[in-house]
């Protein structure tokens, strides 16, 4: 069982495969009196790709949490809206068992390269969408500053570093008393847009109540199980 969420859409029906590139950097050159070589260097942006059905009729396996009732032009107008912000979002894949163990996830921020929309009379009423993702990896500027001391020795000091994006967010936070699910979201990522994939990775209800001390997954280490008290 998977669910998928590309930001604040969740795939209706997830695809029957996934695939996922690891791009390489190593550079191949000749030296002379050695022949051919190969520079390694570290792995390229990693690069997600699948097709996925935009449903115009309604399928007992949409598995859409809030959205099950929406038609295929829904989706599409969300695929516009990630490509034309020219911002990265959050992706992510939870992969279950039929009993609720949870497999493995995926949570990357990515970014929407390409997609097409394909039409086939043999679909039917149906349309499918073929993204392709791309690893978003945060920078930031330094700004150095420099000085020179009275016997000429000059000494450069970071004094600022900030990143594109946001703070870095936790692994997992641990649950104080009153605090909700949605509140533990919204303060950690900034906005509750993942909210319902987080609730899915610990199988948590929308709305719940959480437990003191209860430990919230977040990231890609989120442990198989988590158990209300």
């Amino acid at each position: 069982m998977y669910y998928m969420f590309m930001d604040t859409m969740q795939i209706p029906i997830p695809p029957a495969s996934m695939r996922t590139k690891i791009n390489n950097k190593n550079r191949t050159v000749d030296l002379l009196g050695k022949g051919e070589i190969n520079i390694l260097k570290q792995a390229g942006l990693t690069e997600v790709s699948f097709k996925f059905m935009l449903p115009n009729s309604d399928y007992p396996f949409n598995q859409s949490m809030l959205m099950s009732f929406q038609k295929a032009s829904y989706y599409v107008d969300q695929l516009e809206a990630l490509k034309a912000s020219g911002q990265p979002f959050q992706f992510i894949v939870v992969r279950m068992k039929e009993d609720g163990t949870m497999l493995s996830m995926t949570n990357m921020k990515a970014s929407l390269e390409d997609y097409s929309i394909d039409e086939d009379a043999e679909e039917g009423y149906d349309m499918y969408a073929d993204v392709t993702l791309k690893k978003y990896v945060d920078w930031g500027a330094k700004r150095i500053e420099v000085k020179t001391d009275s016997e000429g020795n000059t000494k450069g000091t970071v004094t600022q570093d900030r990143s594109t994006a946001g703070h870095d967010i936790p692994s997992q936070v641990t649950v104080s008393r009153g605090q909700t699910l949605q509140q533990i979201v919204k303060r950690q990522l900034g906005n509750t847009s993942n909210l319902f994939a987080i609730a899915s990775l610990n199988k948590i209800a929308v709305p719940a109540a959480l437990a003191v001390g209860q430990v919230v997954k977040l990231g890609t280490q989120a442990a198989s199980k988590v158990v209300l008290h």
